[in-house]
């Protein structure tokens, strides 16, 4: 189908069905952008600070030797 048969139809076309079309059109672009650019749903391991207890141990060491200056 020619571009131009395309867009005389797509213009006959409701709201709703113009609509669900963009949004076809939307996830099939984030789809083929996550496979272009190695981005996936997949979970990535990031360092957080929660149940962290050596962290918390060693700044509380730091403020209390901070406190003890004062």
């Amino acid at each position: 189908m020619l571009n131009s048969e395309l867009l005389i139809q797509m213009r006959q076309l409701s709201n709703d069905e113009k609509l669900q079309i963009i949004e076809l059109l939307k996830s099939d672009l984030v789809a083929e952008e996550n496979l272009i650019s190695g981005k996936n749903e997949a979970a990535y391991r990031a360092w957080s600070p929660y149940n962290y207890q050596e962290a918390a141990q060693k700044l509380t060491s730091l403020l209390e030797q901070e406190n003890a200056k004062c």
